[in-house]
């Protein structure tokens, strides 16, 4: 990995976290957790198999991450953020924040949508507003997958697939269920230009308006 020598915070932490798609694995651990190299490929679209080898080993040398043999049934190597990973999140919320505006007309031709990178920002932005003690389910469909994220305060999970007892579901474009995850319409607006809305969608709504609380930690719903 090359550096920029030069001894500043913000140059020492891009010779770590600066290499191309290095950010975007600590997306898909943030969202999904503990991963086998084919879901992180699955997730990452684009990426050559060698790159991300390569990617995971330096990732592994710097600390960032971790891998380790998950027992039976699962019987497969699996990748982990480490403590220090975990930190990448308040940089990816951040990221994530500043690339709404890039979003607005929605995927390009060519760009692949996967719905656990919604998920993963519902987690981030709404999570800190539930209420102690309670628990949110928000369903994601978009693309051609479906995920949903359990969220309690300051705490979220996102799993594969669609969750029967979801509190709302948001089905559609995605750019139309990030605009009402962002808060940029209500699911009243968005449910006119196209998107699907079926459970209580005030859930989102109250969540939205409530005074932001501590950080939201990813694969931690206790």
């Amino acid at each position: 990995m090359k550096s920029y020598q030069q001894y500043c915070s913000v140059a020492r932490a891009l010779d770590v976290v600066g290499d191309r798609w290095v950010l975007l694995i600590a997306r898909e651990l943030l969202a999904l957790g503990p991963s086998r190299y084919s879901d992180l490929k699955r997730g990452l679209p684009g990426i050559a198999t060698n790159l991300l080898a390569e990617r995971l080993r330096t990732m592994e040398a710097e600390g960032l991450l971790e891998r380790y043999e998950a027992p039976a049934p699962v019987g497969a190597t699996l990748y982990q953020l480490t403590e220090r990973g975990a930190e990448l999140q308040d940089v990816v919320h951040a990221l994530a924040r500043w690339g709404l505006g890039r979003m607005l007309d929605g995927p390009e031709v060519g760009d692949a949508v996967q719905p656990q990178w919604t998920a993963l920002f519902a987690g981030l932005e709404l999570a800190p507003q539930v209420a102690p003690g309670a628990e949110v389910v928000v369903g994601v469909e978009a693309g051609d997958e479906a995920v949903h994220a359990v969220l309690r305060h300051g705490a979220f999970e996102i799993r594969r697939g669609a969750a029967r007892c979801a509190d709302v579901t948001l089905s559609g474009e995605p750019q139309l269920v990030g605009a009402v995850l962002s808060g940029l319409l209500s699911p009243d607006q968005a449910t006119a230009f196209g998107l699907t809305v079926t459970g209580t969608p005030s859930v989102l709504t109250e969540l939205l308006h409530v005074t932001a609380g501590p950080p939201a930690r990813s694969g931690d719903t206790s």
